[in-house]
């Protein structure tokens, strides 16, 4: 019986897509080894969660795969393509929500989602359309015109989740998208 699961989950695991594989994936900061050895593999369409006390690594080993840390050892790939040898291409695949809010708060919502979209390079003629969905998307339609400032902080977690959905990324790394929202703002987020 456990040959033929094992057999059934090999199977269904090579016939998905990989979107994310790290082996070795080390961060050592002088004799400090922040992230040690880290191997994984994560499927399209699957969700994977790193839990951890604080000091564990966690934000660390994502910013080395959203490539804003370069790794100390090991490897990791976002989409098949090298976090270090073609960042820019891996890049392209990838919607991060850091750990801290970031949102311009002297603009409106509408802006801030208009500036990313030209960040990410759409089309002129898609813009304001993907911006108007991804407005709908986090339920943030009515607001979309209030300076970001007067957002509460689960408004702005909404918003920074729809700027980085705004190019459709294959890979979504959220750090910690829920830090500091109340548990009614919480919901609203994981929805």
């Amino acid at each position: 019986m456990l040959d033929q699961v094992q057999k059934e989950i090999a199977t269904n695991t090579q016939s998905r897509n990989l979107i994310v594989e790290t082996h070795g994936l080390t961060r050592k900061y002088g004799d400090f080894t922040a992230v040690n050895g880290i191997d994984l593999s994560v499927y399209a369409g699957e969700v994977f969660g790193l839990l951890g006390p604080n000091g564990a690594g966690k934000s660390t080993t994502i910013k080395m795969l959203v490539t804003l840390l370069p790794p100390s050892g090991g490897s990791a790939t976002i989409g098949g393509y090298s976090i270090t040898k073609q960042a820019g291409s891996a890049r392209r695949l990838i919607g991060y929500v850091p750990q801290a809010l970031s949102a311009d708060s002297a603009l409106t919502g509408l802006e801030n989602l208009m500036v990313f979209a030209k960040l990410y390079d759409l089309p002129r003629q898609e813009q304001k359309r993907r911006v108007e969905e991804a407005l709908h998307f986090m339920g943030l339609d009515e607001v979309a015109g209030r300076m970001v400032k007067n957002y509460s902080g689960g408004m702005i977690r909404r918003l920074e989740i729809a700027q980085t959905l705004i190019h459709r990324p294959r890979v979504l790394f959220l750090d910690e998208p829920t830090i500091g929202l109340d548990p009614v703002a919480r919901r609203a987020v994981w929805e």
